[in-house]
Parts: structure tokens; sequence; C-alpha cells
């Protein structure tokens, strides 16, 4: 008995390994182990940050096409008026104010 113990134990260890089909879900889960890995995905904005950022947008267009049409009247009238330049100082510091909420959403939206 004990001679057919050490045959049996010495047949199962001489076989080779035994290997099982892999299923397609199992494949899958081996591969992604080497796959490299994806970036952390980007913090959304908020909806009240996408409107924000779609208002002082929409601001700053505004606020190029008066400074436009103010620099247009002061070259055809040969200067600015001392009313043309301060509301041209006020659009300017509004103007900065709403690029400046711009840069900050667009800056949290590319992280």
């Amino acid at each position: 008995m004990k001679r057919t113990l050490v045959a049996a134990l010495a047949l199962a260890v001489a076989m080779p390994a035994m290997s099982l089909p892999v299923g397609p879900a199992d494949a899958q889960v081996l591969t992604g182990r080497s796959a490299p890995r994806r970036p952390a995905p980007r913090p959304r904005l908020s909806e009240a940050e996408l409107n924000r950022l779609a208002e002082a947008e929409d601001l700053i267009f505004e606020i190029d096409g008066e400074i436009a049409d103010i620099q247009a009247a002061a070259e055809t009238a040969g200067g600015l008026t001392e009313a043309q330049q301060a509301q041209l100082d006020a659009l300017t510091r509004r103007r900065e104010e709403a690029q400046r909420t711009v840069d900050r959403l667009e800056a949290k939206r590319n992280r």
C-alpha cells in the first residue's frame, strides 16, 4: 500500500500542469492588468458654474463691442472725451473681471 501511495504521488508530481480554457470575461480582466492606466477624469463643472462661464463669455463679447464702438466714435471725433475715457476705463475693468472668471472656470474644467 505504501508503494502504491508513493507511486501515485510521484506520478501526480511528474504530470505537467494542466491549463484550463480561459473564458472571454476572464481574458478581458487579465489583459487589463498590463494596460496603461487612464488619466483621472476631468472634474466636471456644476450647472451653476457652466452658467457663470457662459454669462462671462457673453459679457466679454458685449463689452468688446461697446469698446469698439467708443473707439470708433473717438476716431471720427478726433479723440476721446473725458466721459468716453471714463466709460472706457469702466468697461475695461468689467471685461478684466469677466475674463478672470472665464480663466478660472476653464482652468478648473481643463484640470
